[in-house]
């Protein structure tokens, strides 16, 4: 057996070992059991905690230790309760065990080590414990010390308050008292801690538990005050012999008396006759009054009496409250003139309305008389908020009568008034207030009594009788113009806080006037008139407004605005406040709201002719200097113009072409940049040919050439359509090693050509050069204003600037931004404004308003014709989707590479957040999208392209072989040069010719030239080389065997064959891996075409969002 129980319960911690020790004596020793298994005990039971809880130990008998606990506790292991059982185990059970294994028989022998050895049953082992137990108890309890009686006396005081101060003393031989203490340790009498015997205890107890719950924290006072106490605790106090009054020196011990005293109030008057006050008279039980000398009231609950004559205590009998009456006795003498509103007081309360009525208010005369009706406004704000939420306001209704006034609804019949300065009487026309009632409910007919409103009738019931609520405009349309309540005879007030002290506003004037700050800026200015023709700044009006209620400029809110409604403005504090009519203001909310609710209400010219515009949808004309009518007319105009084909130019412009033009030379005219965003294939080049010839014969390009900025690929497109449309201009080329030659040439050029990529090497060059015009075609290459090329632009100097693309916007309004800053710096402002004023609020939020707004701005300086709308002679274009579902081994594979970059990427970002993951996550998804093209794109050692199977291969081998035999002519576009290569090695292998266009080509104008002169029926292309500036109508069939994410891109790319000049409908077929990345890459396209149609197309109708959630989405296993 271990020594000690220490070395017993080491299993324990310390902490847990000492909260133990309270617990043995917890443990329910009926639910003990006990049972042995080879060489181990164990012994479970019930233990009482916060709840019953099961704990079970386990005792090993040849290691000698415990080896285990378990407790249905929320600790569980090695708790508490097993430190306990293990205790008790320990000392009543544990030998008995030990001798067991020495004799080797299986039986209980021994509870403890001076038992006997006679067999002992569960009943007696539980005795013997309970009996442990009890001697423990014995010694651990103190014998109580003996008793002293009398050692507390109670002193009685009154003053507000009904207190009694609890005295320690000693006494004599002779029980009188020889020494008295206050005493306040009132614990120590409680908690035993003093002996006295048990009734003088109870009796402490319940006058202390009572003062108890009147109580007062805030300060400390040894006496208890035990006002209002039951009187049966009180009897007893008195019955104990140890209560006095205020001193028990010189007072003798009160007693209980028998005799009730019954007490009512009369009104006296003073000596002057001008002031009464309620006083006590005491009846006895044969009703006749009593006149004690010495007499006390005492504040209990039921009343008592105290004679100090008798030194006797006694029961009062009393219609009233004790705590009324103690209020009743406090009563002050009452001057006449107070006494109606006393009255008043005690007659309305039920508790107090059997008080007799004053001798003076009997002697006041009675008035009859006509009434005036009075509906007043204000003074229950917080009701009033409650009800303006459900579009609803109240009003308080009161009459008016020769004695003052009275709420309506009052109890009484009559009310006490002051009539020629004296009290009167005064009986209301009860049938005529409630005529008069009926009447202005006719008027208004959402007109009811507050306290019948099923969600406000607490409340009214509480504030006032008299409150009324009717519709907010039902009040207001009743109120103004003419105030139609006064007209049927009542009188309205208004309170400080009055929603309805209102006048309505008129003649709404909008103006523009130049600003005194900014040159070229204007003031948007906007004022309203009164009722007296005062004028008031409505700007600053609608900013206070919509600083205090900034949602209401949200279109959906405007929407929900009632034509029929009003907005109240405030305006200086002796005025009422001003009236708008929500129909007159709605318009300005909509058009204007976000303007007012700037710091500065200065726009520039391109905003202020926008403002112009909005004339018929603001209803009302502008104020505005003509020099700005002029410009915003002549804006309003850019596209009105058309001009002729220019003479020398060989061919001739179709309608829309010389609309083209005209607008080109209206930004000439003007002096302002912009893009020409014609659809692919519709002639942009065409038509900037056009202009130039124009500007070279009006002279302007005099050693000042149209500089032209393009793709590589483009150059010899270019000089091929100014040689064929313009051959009058003179075209330099700056290309080439050799170029240097030409540098010094560049003013004796009317076009000169250039590329993105030269723009870096050749900048301080062009620099030193004027340009009359600058020209960017597929002006995206600068989509990214941080860019060398975008910055090299920027610097050159040009009179007049152009940007050239069919798609100005591929992925987000940045792209936007970046362009115009090239043509008119600052246009759109710097592009963290942009961001914030349009960016963010557009693609993220979806605010179809500023979208309208950022449309309007940007609409003269963007001209963009569809093919669909223009060039109606244009074959159609029929787009075909190809669902292919992958092999069996091709699924294995994509699966198992989708699974592992997801998870790679998710831990990639968690380390370093979604932003700075971009070329990872692009990464992980290009495995995918190679997966589907051809797994031996991966370049894996265990896949090669002898052995990878490509179910999308196989189905574009199909596709072609059965198309060139029906005498197709088709574009193959890939984004994986790689794959190109291999759909290449396939053709070959199949014996179908074929031409490549990739970066790496060196002859494009020969490959070009096979194509079209029909040398090949497939022309093989990847999309970044062959994409853009290519005119290939040749091809009836284009197909796109990878998709790409940018939808413009591949529209780009489609537009090869599909323009101007084809005379063969095409067919355009996407070849997509059913449930792969290429899906989800369809579903993102779509919502990059909408945030582009949004920008650039008449039907504007979309809501765009963006965010990041779309990875996931990419990420999505297969299909099952």
């Amino acid at each position: 057996m271990p020594a000690s129980l220490n070395q017993f319960l080491s299993i324990f911690d310390q902490a847990t070992i000492q909260r133990s020790y309270d617990y043995v004596q917890q443990i329910d020793t009926k639910t003990i059991t006990l049972a042995d298994s080879h060489s181990r005990v164990i012994m479970s039971a019930k233990i009482a905690g916060g709840h019953y809880y099961t704990t079970t130990i386990i005792y090993d008998i040849q290691r000698d230790s415990l080896v285990n606990t378990r407790c249905s506790c929320p600790v569980g292991l090695n708790c508490k309760h097993g430190a306990a059982l293990a205790q008790l185990f320990y000392e009543d059970y544990l030998d008995e065990f030990l001798d067991n294994l020495l004799n080797n028989v299986i039986q209980i022998s021994q509870f403890r080590k001076n038992t006997n050895t006679a067999t002992q049953t569960p009943t007696d082992k539980q005795a013997l414990h309970w009996l442990n137990e009890f001697k423990r108890t014995l010694e651990n309890t103190p014998t109580p010390p003996k008793e002293k009686a009398k050692q507390f006396i109670y002193v009685l005081k009154q003053q507000i308050k009904l207190t009694v101060d609890v005295l320690k003393v000693k006494r004599n031989k002779a029980e009188e008292i020889t020494e008295s203490k206050t005493y306040a340790q009132f614990d120590n009498i409680i908690s035993h801690k003093i002996a006295i015997p048990k009734h003088e205890r109870l009796l402490f107890s319940q006058i202390y538990s009572y003062a108890q719950t009147n109580k007062n924290y805030d300060y400390y006072s040894s006496a208890l005050n035990i006002t209002h106490i039951p009187l049966a605790y009180f009897k007893n106090l008195m019955e104990s012999g140890d209560c006095y009054w205020q001193n028990h020196q010189h007072s003798q011990p009160l007693t209980w008396s028998s005799s009730r005293y019954k007490l009512n109030f009369e009104w006296q008057y003073d000596s002057s006759q001008q002031h009464e006050k309620l006083v006590a008279v005491l009846t006895d039980e044969t009703n006749s009054a009593i006149t004690p000398k010495n007499f006390h009231i005492l504040y209990t609950e039921p009343l008592a009496y105290l004679d100090l004559e008798l030194f006797t205590v006694g029961e009062i009998d009393s219609d009233y409250q004790a705590s009324l009456i103690h209020s009743l006795l406090a009563m002050p003498l009452i001057p006449k003139s107070l006494m109606s509103q006393v009255n008043e007081a005690l007659q309305i309360h039920p508790l107090t309305k059997t008080l007799p009525t004053a001798n003076s208010i009997q002697e006041i005369p009675s008035v009859y008389g006509d009434l005036t009706p009075v509906l007043c406004f204000g003074g229950f704000t917080r009701l009033d908020e409650m009800m303006f939420n459900q579009e609803q306001s109240i009003a308080e209704v009161y009459f008016d009568y020769a004695g003052g006034r009275i709420k309506a609804n009052a109890t009484k019949d009559y009310f006490f008034g002051k009539h020629n300065g004296a009290t009167i009487r005064q009986y209301r026309d009860i049938p005529q207030e409630q005529q008069r009632f009926l009447q202005l409910k006719k008027l208004i007919p959402s007109l009811q009594w507050a306290n019948k409103h099923q969600a406000f009738k607490h409340f009214a019931q509480q504030q006032s009788p008299a409150l009324v609520y009717a519709t907010i405009n039902d009040w207001i349309h009743h109120l103004i113009p003419t105030n139609q309540i006064e007209a049927l005879g009542w009188q309205v007030e208004h309170l400080e806080d009055s929603h309805f002290n209102l006048q309505q506003a008129h003649n709404i004037e909008l103006s523009l006037k130049d600003s005194t700050s900014q040159q070229g800026w204007f003031d948007v200015g906007a004022t309203i008139q009164d009722q007296q023709g005062n004028t008031f700044n409505l700007v600053e009006l609608l900013a206070q407004l919509i600083k205090r209620h900034p949602a209401i400029i949200e279109p959906k809110n405007i929407d929900q605005l009632n034509d029929n409604g009003f907005f109240s403005i405030a305006l200086d504090q002796n005025q009422p406040d001003l009236a708008i009519a929500i129909k007159d203001i709605k318009p300005i909310l909509r058009y204007l709201g976000r303007l007012f609710e700037q710091d500065s209400q200065s726009i520039d010219r391109y905003e202020a002719a926008e403002l112009l515009d909005l004339q018929h949808h603001l209803g009302m004309p502008w104020h505005s200097p003509e020099r700005l009518t002029q410009f915003a007319q002549k804006l309003k105009q850019s596209y009105q113009q058309q001009l002729p084909t220019p003479q020398g130019f060989h061919g001739e412009l179709r309608p829309y072409q010389q609309q083209g033009l005209g607008w080109l030379q209206f930004l000439r005219e003007t002096e302002h940049g912009g893009i020409l965003a014609d659809d692919m294939g519709l002639g942009k080049t065409a038509q900037t040919l056009a202009h130039i010839l124009l500007e070279k014969q009006a002279g302007h390009l005099a050693q000042k050439p149209a500089l032209i900025i393009a793709p590589t690929s483009l150059m010899y497109n270019w000089l091929r359509e100014a040689e064929k449309f313009t051959p009058d201009l003179k075209v330099l080329i700056l290309q080439g090693h050799n170029r240097h030659h030409d540098f010094d040439n560049i003013p004796q050029y009317d076009i000169v050509l250039s590329t993105y990529p030269l723009l870096a090497r050749d900048e301080e060059v062009l620099q030193k050069h004027q340009y009359h015009l600058l020209i960017l075609d597929e002006a995206q290459n600068i989509k990214n204003p941080r860019a060398k090329a975008s910055q090299v632009v920027r610097q050159l100097d040009a009179t007049h600037r152009l940007c050239l693309t069919g798609t100005p916007m591929e992925n987000h309004l940045g792209e936007l931004w970046s362009l115009f800053y090239f043509l008119m710096p600052g246009f759109l402002a710097s592009q963290e404004v942009f961001n914030k004023k349009y960016r963010h609020p557009i693609e993220k939020q979806g605010d179809n308003q500023l979208r309208q707004k950022l449309v309007n701005r940007i609409k003269p300086f963007m001209l963009r014709r569809l093919k669909v709308d223009v060039a109606k002679e244009l074959p159609a274009k029929t787009t075909i989707e190809v669902n292919i579902d992958m092999s069996e081994a091709q699924s294995k594979l994509y699966e198992a590479v989708r699974a592992t970059v997801q998870e790679n990427i998710r831990q990639i970002i968690a380390e370093k957040g979604f932003k700075r993951s971009q070329i990872q996550i692009l990464e992980a998804l290009l495995k995918l999208r190679q997966v589907c093209c051809h797994p031996s794109l991966l370049k894996l050692e265990d896949i090669s392209s002898s052995k990878a199977n490509s179910a999308k291969l196989e189905q574009l081998l199909a596709m072609v072989t059965e198309m060139v035999e029906e005498g197709r002519k088709i574009l193959i576009f890939s984004k994986f040069t790689g794959m190109l290569q291999l759909i290449e090695d396939n053709l070959k292998s199949q014996g179908i010719d074929f031409v490549k266009l990739t970066g790496q080509t060196k002859k494009r104008e020969e490959v070009i030239t096979a194509f079209q002169s029909g040398q090949v029926p497939v022309f093989l292309i990847s999309l970044k080389a062959g994409g853009v500036g290519l005119n290939l109508t040749a091809a009836d069939t284009v197909i796109h065997y990878d998709p790409w994410w940018n939808p413009a891109v591949e529209n780009q790319a489609t537009d090869r064959a599909h323009r101007l000049g084809q005379d063969k409908p095409v067919f355009v077929y996407k070849l997509i891996v059913g449930g792969s990345i290429e899906e989800k890459i369809l579903a993102l396209q779509e919502r990059k075409a909408e945030l582009a149609a949004g920008i650039l197309s008449e039907d504007r109708g979309v809501d765009v969002k963006f965010g990041t959630d779309d990875l996931a989405a990419l990420f999505e296993p297969l299909p099952v």
